[in-house]
């Protein structure tokens, strides 16, 4: 079960078989149903997720009851509440299981362990700081700079996967949109073919 996250640790760091091995020997094999929430508003993130198999995505709930999806993991990919994990506070999202989906899960007592002790692991933290600061960059960016069908025609374009997988209730959580929005967006594409 550990066979694709060794890989990704081969395709990303320089690191011996050894090292690899004991990388993933931290990490815990974890499955979650369809709509399994992983992580409650409120509660402390004390994991972190590798993603064998399925979706998984982080998520607000505002004040009306509109939810505001903050990231999407989907295979060979991590998710978790960075800040919450980091700090261990309290979480101001969720986290759930957009299909059914098999993850590796390493605690974040596992992890400050290892972080102290093994460069691999160090190694990983900082690729993995980078690419959380390059997504809510890029996040960011693309709200103040694209509208509602710009951020629509670059998940097309950028992120098929999303659009092919994700509900239009997700995948409008993502965009910012309300899902009639979403429709009006789409049904405007299919005409125009």
């Amino acid at each position: 079960m550990t066979e694709s996250l060794e890989q990704f640790i081969r395709d990303n760091f320089t690191s011996t078989e050894k090292e690899i091995a004991e990388f993933v020997s931290y990490f815990k094999p974890v499955k979650a149903t369809k709509d399994e929430v992983m992580l409650e508003n409120g509660e402390v993130c004390r994991y972190f997720y590798f993603i064998i198999k399925g979706c998984v995505k982080a998520y607000f709930i505002d004040a009306k009851g509109q939810e505001s999806i903050r990231y999407v993991a989907f295979e060979n990919g991590f998710i978790s509440n960075i800040h919450s994990l980091i700090k261990q506070i309290p979480s101001s999202e969720f986290i759930r299981a957009v299909e059914a989906s098999e993850l590796l899960a390493i605690s974040y007592t596992d992890f400050k362990f290892a972080l102290s002790k093994r460069n691999l692991f160090k190694d990983f933290y900082i690729k993995m700081l980078e690419a959380t600061y390059l997504n809510n960059h890029w996040r960011i960016e693309t709200f103040l700079r694209l509208d509602a069908k710009q951020r629509y025609e670059y998940m097309l374009t950028n992120s098929k996967q999303m659009v092919q997988r994700l509900s239009n209730k997700n995948l409008a959580g993502f965009l910012g949109i309300t899902q009639e929005s979403l429709s009006r967006i789409k049904a405007k594409k299919v005409v125009k073919k």
